[in-house]
């Protein structure tokens, strides 16, 4: 036992030594912060999408400019929302209590139903309002409100280009612009041309019997045409499709003598559903966005577990590789036995896994702790209701068995290999065996107690992930019980069998073994 320690402080003190190691520490924090960081950036430093609008039709065209603005306005009222809670302060007094409960029904409106509170914005004046409102509640080193960018600006025609020639003929004259082989006039790139014909209401689709459904060349240029060459951002396409519709709808109500105004009030009336807990006691049966949340959490243990199972592993067999290339391997076994050496680096490669974990939770709650925001308020929430339930003893427990059962495969792989370009084509049967459980993560939450899951958790090589997803389910006992006893035996049995195959696999030379010997090797009693 004795010697088993010394080896695993060994492997330990080596492991974190590398820089491989501490890559692996930041890589989380600096995942987390570009994650973040530069989303807000590149949303910020998006370019301004210039597009050309004729409505030929004289119809259309005030409500998409319409549509679009309030598309803008409504980014406006979301990020004046995510700054308020940001940089608002505690309220003391009585003036600054009314400010923040005003500030607080404002809040709870947007998250409540964003589409009336966006009415209620442009109502009340839009952004300048919000400011006298927020004003009492805010911190005194508050920075000044930003407001983003427009998305999308309307531009004019070229000159020479007649807005009220035939859309074909308009559409060839604008390739160059949509192709973006010529700027337009003010600079800058066209990013669409929408063309509104003079007899778009002959397309309009009206219910009724059903028709055969026209062939593609009969669709070119039926409706609105929308010319763009990016074909990943909609945004604009969907603004125009939708305020189109809506005014197209708005006339047909008017065409028929009925109030558009009518039809969206009963339109934004709603119901509240109440989300309850059976298994709740009398009069706490509701459900809140805890619940939820813990509902979910397994799935972050699960890919907690996977990632640092994955590190633990590379770690173990690059080691081992490593240290019988360059010939420590026959120099330690001079003073340990095979089974001595084999646990020693198991202990030790896996007190680097389980540090690796404590460092990632604590520069994840360093960080929600020291950038507090509307960003980081989600994720605290997160970490309370993950730190605060039983599912951490789920984690500690499942964890540890994965990687024993795991890291005694990878060990008896890189013991039979003399370079990572040789372990590649034993590693892949197993690299395939844990992609499972991560591609059926989310699947196994949605049914946590279903035949699937329950199927896979029997499984030994997936039990560690499955039950772990499982587990805020309140899986039934005989599962919880009997796979743990399976995976304790498939555990035992692994290090046993791979530990035969390590002792006559670490002082192996030349190629790796054919599956017929790695069999032979397993039949081996000395």
């Amino acid at each position: 036992m004795r010697m088993i320690l010394l080896i695993a402080a060994r492997e330990y003190a080596e492991n974190i030594k590398t820089k491989g190691f501490w890559v692996g520490i930041l890589l989380f924090p600096l995942l987390m912060l570009g994650i973040i960081f530069f989303q807000a950036t590149l949303a910020d430093s998006a370019p301004a999408r210039r597009y050309i609008l004729v409505d030929q039709s004289g119809v259309y065209e005030q409500s998409v400019e319409s549509a679009i603005r309030q598309e803008h306005q409504r980014r406006i009222l979301q990020e004046f929302v995510r700054y308020l809670i940001q940089y608002r302060r505690e309220s003391t007094g009585a003036q600054l209590t009314e400010s923040s409960a005003r500030v607080d029904n404002f809040i709870d409106q947007v998250e409540a139903d964003e589409v009336s509170a966006l009415d209620q914005w442009l109502a009340n004046g839009g952004l300048d309002y919000a400011l006298q409102l927020a004003a009492p509640t805010l911190r005194e080193n508050a920075p000044p409100f930003m407001p983003p960018r427009e998305q999308f600006v309307q531009t004019q025609l070229p000159p020479g280009i007649d807005p009220s020639a035939d859309p074909a003929q308009i559409v060839e004259q604008m390739r160059p612009w949509l192709t973006g082989q010529q700027d337009l006039p003010e600079g800058g790139k066209l990013f669409a041309l929408i063309v509104v014909p003079h007899d778009v209401d002959n397309d309009i689709i009206r219910p009724g019997p059903l028709s055969p459904a026209p062939t593609p060349p009969e669709l070119i240029g039926r409706g609105v045409q929308y010319w763009g060459a990016n074909l990943t951002d909609t945004r604009l396409s969907s603004a125009i499709d939708r305020s189109i519709n809506s005014t197209m709808r708005s006339n047909e109500f008017a065409d028929r003598g009925i109030d558009r105004q009518v039809v969206r009030d009963i339109e934004r009336t709603r119901l509240q559903v109440s989300r309850l807990d059976p298994a709740r006691a009398a009069g706490d049966e509701s459900v809140s966005l805890a619940d939820t949340l813990q509902q979910w959490a397994p799935v972050g243990f699960v890919y907690l577990m996977f990632i640092s199972l994955m590190q633990s592993v590379q770690y173990l067999l690059s080691n081992t590789i490593e240290e019988k290339s360059n010939r420590i391997i026959e120099v330690l076994l001079a003073s340990v036995t095979p089974l001595e050496l084999m646990m020693g680096k198991l202990a030790g490669i896996g007190m680097s896994g389980i540090t690796t974990i404590l460092a990632w939770i604590l520069s994840f709650i360093a960080f929600i702790n020291f950038y507090p925001g509307a960003q980081t308020e989600f994720l605290q929430q997160a970490l309370v209701v993950m730190m605060s339930s039983e599912l951490v003893p789920w984690f500690v427990f499942y964890y540890l068995a994965g990687y024993a059962l795991y890291s005694g495969i990878f060990l008896a792989i890189g013991s039979l290999c003399n370079t990572l370009k040789e372990a590649q084509g034993l590693m892949m049967p197993m690299m395939m065996i844990l992609m499972a459980p991560l591609v059926t993560m989310t699947f196994i939450a949605r049914d946590p107690n279903g035949e699937v899951a329950r199927i896979m958790s029997w499984i030994p090589m997936f039990t560690p992930f499955t039950m772990m997803n499982r587990a805020a389910a309140q899986p039934p006992m005989v599962d919880v019980i009997g796979t743990a006893i399976v995976l304790l035996l498939s555990i035992v049995l692994v290090l046993w069998l791979c530990g035969k195959i390590f002792r006559q696999g670490v002082l192996r030379t030349g190629q790796p073994p054919r599956l017929v010997e790695i069999l032979q090797m397993l039949r081996h009693r000395h």
